[in-house]
C-alpha cells in the first residue's frame, strides 16, 4: 500500500502518468479496495511479463534457426 494519497473514502496514485483514484465502493473498507487494485495490478503485470517472455523466446528460436540454415 506505498505510494498512496487518503483523501477520505478515497485514496489516489499516480501510476505511469495516469491517476488511479479507489474508493471502498464494492470492497466495504478502502483498504481491501487499495489491496484489490494491487492485486489486480500485480497479475495483469506478470500476465504482460510472460507473454513478453514468449515473444523474446519464440523471436530467439527464429534467430536461431536462420543462423542455422
Amino acid at each position: 500500500m506505498y505510494g498512496w494519497v487518503i483523501l477520505g473514502d478515497a485514496a489516489t496514485k499516480r501510476v505511469n502518468g495516469q491517476e488511479i483514484i479507489i474508493t471502498a465502493h464494492r470492497f466495504g473498507t478502502l483498504d481491501a479496495a487499495i489491496r484489490a487494485w494491487e492485486d489486480n495490478e500485480r497479475h495483469r503485470m506478470a500476465h504482460e511479463l510472460g507473454n513478453l517472455g514468449h515473444l523474446v523466446n519464440d523471436t530467439l528460436d527464429r534467430l536461431r534457426q536462420a543462423r542455422d540454415i
